[in-house]
């Protein structure tokens, strides 16, 4: 049972942590989500816009906020998002349209041709943000930790954060089952041999009684030239108390 719980416990600071990390934000016209990093590769783009479930009229986006501080993510209601070169995109929250960031002024990244929001993912610079500013401007650099050499490395191919974690909570589920499924089956087979030593008591509790009636019984009686004995007595009594027990 100790066990149970410590699982229990994970599960829920998981959730709970999971939850933290991607909320639902509001005073948009849509439903926007937080999110620690765009996708950046196809493969997570449509990954998570299978999660969102971004059908019809609406295709997925990420972009930043319009004080550039963090990242969303939603089914923006537009099938395709053209962006034109020296530009990138952040969701205006006041009127919950995309509007446009001049990128010129990028040290490096900046988008030399047009493009579409499904493949913003090849111009990571658009969305690589740190203190309400764009870590390829130069007056951002200064104030932040984070190297340059790290915003010009290649994104590598990894688990979409929101499947791992979904993936993490069906198994532990399926685990919490387990665990308890062997401790039932534990249980029952416990029950199952108490019952087997209590009818093996009670077996030999009724041959102990009709053993000591026959060590004290001696009777003999004659009827029709046959004599019946304590010892056939006590055979008699024993297999009909053993027939009516069955």
């Amino acid at each position: 049972m100790e066990i149970i719980y410590i699982v229990v416990v994970f599960l829920t600071f998981s959730l709970l942590k999971f939850e933290l990390e991607c909320r639902e934000l509001e005073g948009y016209k849509f439903p926007v989500y937080t999110t620690e990093f765009c996708p950046r590769n196809e493969e997570e783009w449509n990954n998570r816009s299978s999660a969102l479930n971004c059908k019809g009229e609406s295709t997925y986006s990420c972009f930043p906020n319009d004080n550039i501080t963090e990242l969303i993510e939603f089914c923006y209601p537009m099938k395709i998002i053209a962006i034109s070169r020296g530009l990138c995109l952040f969701l205006s929250k006041r009127r919950s349209e995309l509007d446009s960031y001049e990128c010129r002024t990028f040290e490096y990244g900046c988008p030399d041709r047009p493009y579409l929001g499904s493949s913003v993912y090849k111009y990571s610079s658009c969305v690589t943000i740190g203190n309400g500013c764009f870590l390829a401007e130069s007056f951002c650099e200064s104030t932040t930790t984070v190297s340059q050499e790290w915003t010009q490395e290649p994104f590598k191919t990894g688990p979409d954060k929101a499947s791992f974690w979904i993936g993490s909570v069906y198994a532990i589920i399926l685990l919490i089952i387990f665990i308890l499924m062997i401790h039932l089956k534990r249980k029952l087979s416990k029950r199952r041999k108490n019952a087997v030593d209590d009818e093996e008591a009670h077996h030999e509790i009724d041959l102990c009684l009709c053993g000591d009636f026959t060590s004290h019984l001696r009777i003999s009686h004659s009827f029709r030239d046959a004599t019946i004995t304590g010892e056939g007595l006590h055979f008699g009594l024993c297999s009909a108390f053993t027939t009516t027990e069955e």
